[in-house]
């Protein structure tokens, strides 16, 4: 029998070996980015084109390679890092496997130019999957560029699953972001399709965060310093008010490497607790600097992951200095007592007697009811209201008392009550309420032909905003009204190319919004009969949004940026006091092509009697 077993070719190895390191174009440049760091540049750039797919260029201004080393930095596991395995517990560079190179030529045709500066001549390698085909001497300044053309050339099928040149080039803006907010002190410059996307100055922190974020966050975050002898802590830390529902502006990096750890996350956002809304997460920017004997970044081969020999330790101390930060900022409500003469000892006037304060309490006081409201009705049935929730109307009693003595309709198990709802809303008879309680500012109660029925009130607006944009889009554009002081907002650059391409989008919502240069916009007009209030949160949150969607979903560009609109605006329903009111919101909602799911796929109302109700309260 023969054998069986045989050794792999370089080249099939190499092209294994690369689907752990170069996943998609954006592997490629953080490899290239963390090369050039460790190579001393002082300035370095990212030429993209067609979102890496056609070019991924890096320039540095380092310390170059040999000749010898020009050609050796190829092949696998080739390192100028490590020369033994001990030396992995001190690393303090970016690289240090040798398998980036290696796995980049092997799916792609490189090219690399390089010169010390001792050096007279340059020296040029291509390769073209695994495969060398030029080594010898060109003219080039001193440092290094790498050019990788072409990405997964030779593996079409690797290169038929990356998503959209959007998708993919936003992928590349994050793990560019990565690198420079650890290097303040490097200048960074972007290109991409020949358009100068970001441009970063060395400077400090705070003006590497401004100069990625925009100049917004100048007032948007705070300081965190704190070093013991086991570990240092930097950085700067977001005001509660500017906490958003996605997690895009976090960055946790540790001994100068970003990292990913879901028990950090939980140490700083617990220091928020009670500061920011349910679902909300606060920006950050923390340094973290430990023993690097204390921290393994060998786990997986992109080196985001790490573990730490102590984590309880680290997350203890982690989370008190962000509380200790939050506090020496005053982020907290702190209580400030006056001094009152009057409570001084020694102004009390002599033999007065002194007397200990009294209260007086009412055993029969009941908050929930007026004077002489009983707990039964007057019929004698024994009925027992719900607590009424605090700050509620004297109606919830009568309105409970009304529900308990009209015949109600309950809700059949069999089939749901929502599709009778919507087919009486097929009919000639429009669906009108004959009595309605609101609930919390978010729920609305309504009897509906002896049925009743509670209504999310965000999420039935959010249904509405919804279709009403789509209508916008599609068919009839808002109205647009003139401001007479326009207002200015400041954007990231990521962001502003996402806002420019969906100008005209903006502009069929009712939204006027001029470039006035790279990050900044001049918003000339507004939706006519709409209150927008910050409109910088507003298109700010819109554009984060619209930028998840479309990274984490295949979505059209109508549907998406409604879906965004209307999850930004669904808290701004006005309040409903009238039983007009409640009606024309029922025949809004009911109009709506889906009116039982709201665009984000929540439940907008439930079929219920009063044990649902009993249990809303609870």
């Amino acid at each position: 029998m023969n054998d069986i077993i045989h050794l792999l070719p370089d080249a099939v190895a190499n092209q294994i070996a690369a689907g752990e390191v170069v996943q998609r174009p954006a592997s490629a440049v953080k490899e290239l980015l963390e090369n050039a760091v460790d190579a001393g540049a002082r300035h370095i750039q990212l030429i993209i084109k067609d979102a890496g797919r056609t070019l991924i260029q890096v320039v540095d201004d380092g310390k170059g390679m040999s000749f010898n080393d020009a050609r050796l930095c190829f092949e696998r596991h080739a390192t100028s890092k490590i020369s033994c395995a001990d030396d992995l517990f001190a690393i303090r560079t970016k690289g240090f496997r040798g398998e980036a190179l290696a796995s980049i030529a092997a799916i792609a045709q490189v090219e690399l130019k390089t010169r010390r500066p001792e050096d007279e001549t340059a020296t040029r390698v291509v390769i073209e999957g695994s495969e060398i085909k030029e080594h010898g001497l060109t003219v080039a300044p001193e440092g290094t560029s790498i050019a990788v053309n072409n990405l997964f050339f030779n593996v079409p099928a690797r290169r038929n699953f990356l998503k959209s040149d959007a998708t993919e080039f936003a992928n590349i803006e994050e793990e560019f972001n990565r690198v420079v907010l650890v290097h303040p002190d490097i200048a960074f410059t972007l290109y991409h399709n020949g358009k100068m996307v970001l441009q970063l100055p060395a400077g400090n922190l705070k003006q590497r965060i401004t100069g990625v974020f925009g100049t917004a966050f100048n007032d948007r975050i705070f300081p965190i310093e704190q070093e013991t002898n086991f570990m240092k802590i930097g950085g700067f830390l977001g005001k509660p008010e500017h906490a958003k529902k996605k997690r895009s502006e976090q960055y946790l990096f540790i001994n100068h490497r970003f990292v990913k750890s879901s028990s950090l996350n939980f140490a700083i956002e617990n220091a928020y607790t009670q500061l920011v809304p349910e679902g909300h997460h606060p920006p950050y920017f923390i340094y973290i600097e430990v023993n690097p004997a204390t921290v393994d970044v060998n786990i997986s081969p992109t080196k985001v992951e790490v573990k730490l020999q102590d984590d309880r330790l680290v997350f203890g101390f982690l989370n008190a200095a962000v509380k200790k930060a939050i506090g020496e900022f005053s982020l907290v409500p702190q209580l400030d007592f006056d001094y009152d003469k009057d409570l001084d000892p020694d102004n009390v006037p002599t033999g007065m007697p002194i007397k200990p304060p009294t209260v007086a309490l009412d055993p029969s006081y009941n908050p929930f009811h007026s004077s002489g409201t009983s707990h039964h009705n007057s019929s004698g049935s024994g009925y027992s209201a719900p607590k009424r929730p605090s700050g509620m109307s004297q109606d919830w009693d009568s309105f409970l008392r009304d529900i308990h003595t009209t015949e109600v309709t309950p809700a059949p198990t069999s089939q749901p009550v929502q599709m009778q709802i919507v087919e009486e809303g097929t009919s000639d008879d429009p669906i009108t309420a004959e009595a309605f309680l609101p609930i919390y500012k978010k729920y609305l109660i309504v009897r509906i032909k002896g049925q009743l029925m509670v209504i999310d009130l965000y999420r039935a607006n959010e249904r509405i905003i919804y279709e009403s944009y789509i209508t916008a889009l599609k068919e009839t554009p808002v109205v647009v009204q003139q401001s007479l002081f326009p207002e200015t907002i400041t954007l990231t650059a990521a962001q502003s190319e996402l806002l420019n391409e969906l100008k005209n989008e903006f502009k069929q919502l009712g939204y006027e919004i001029e470039p006035m240069s790279s990050t900044n916009f001049a918003i000339n007009g507004t939706p006519v009969n709409e209150e927008i209030g910050d409109i910088q949160t507003l298109i700010e949150g819109i554009i984060d949004d619209y930028k998840s969607n479309r990274m984490n979903r295949m979505m059209e560009t109508e549907k998406n940026l409604a879906l965004c609109m209307a999850r930004q605006r669904r808290s701004s329903l006005k309040p409903i006091v009238t039983l007009q009111e409640v009606n024309s919101f029922l025949q809004q909602l009911f109009s709506c092509l889906m009116p039982t799911i709201s665009p984000s796929g929540k439940k907008i109302y439930e079929m219920a009697g009063e044990d649902y109700l009993q249990n809303l309260l609870k």
